[in-house]
């Protein structure tokens, strides 16, 4: 019995404390506070692999700059203001994350984000520019 318990207990909670983060991320972004979001990322440029990469978005509210961290990559500063694209449909197969394409200002190859998808108008609006943070 305690194995079936065992079992269970994360998908019982999963749900529950991923919303408790959400909510806790949209209040320290509102507040102007550095947020950590869970992330997987891929893209085609030198030095990134082509498979994604599971890592966390570091948001700083006010930055010109939104780091995805792995321990594959390191740290890699997306400059915000670039543009959204539709996402890559044959490599992502999940009904919980959410999948964007995203070009950054003057140019450069795409990055493929995919976050939780609750976390999805946090990370539009991350990229989007600084005056747009904190209007989650």
């Amino acid at each position: 019995m305690g194995e079936l318990i065992a079992e269970l207990m994360p998908l019982l909670t999963d749900g529950f404390i991923r919303r408790w983060h959400v909510s806790r991320t949209r209040r320290r972004l509102d507040a102007g506070r550095p947020v950590r979001i869970p992330c997987s990322a891929r893209s085609e440029r030198p030095g990134w692999q082509r498979a994604y990469v599971n890592g966390k978005l570091h948001i700083t509210p006010g930055s010109r700059t939104v780091t995805f961290g792995s321990r594959a990559l390191g740290h890699v500063d997306l400059p915000v203001g670039g543009t959204f694209h539709e996402p890559e449909p044959d490599t992502w197969h999940s009904q919980d994350w959410a999948a964007t394409g995203y070009e950054p200002p003057l140019g450069g190859r795409t990055v493929y984000l995919q976050v939780d998808s609750r976390y999805l108008s946090m990370l539009h609006l991350a990229l989007a520019g600084p005056d747009a943070v904190g209007k989650v």
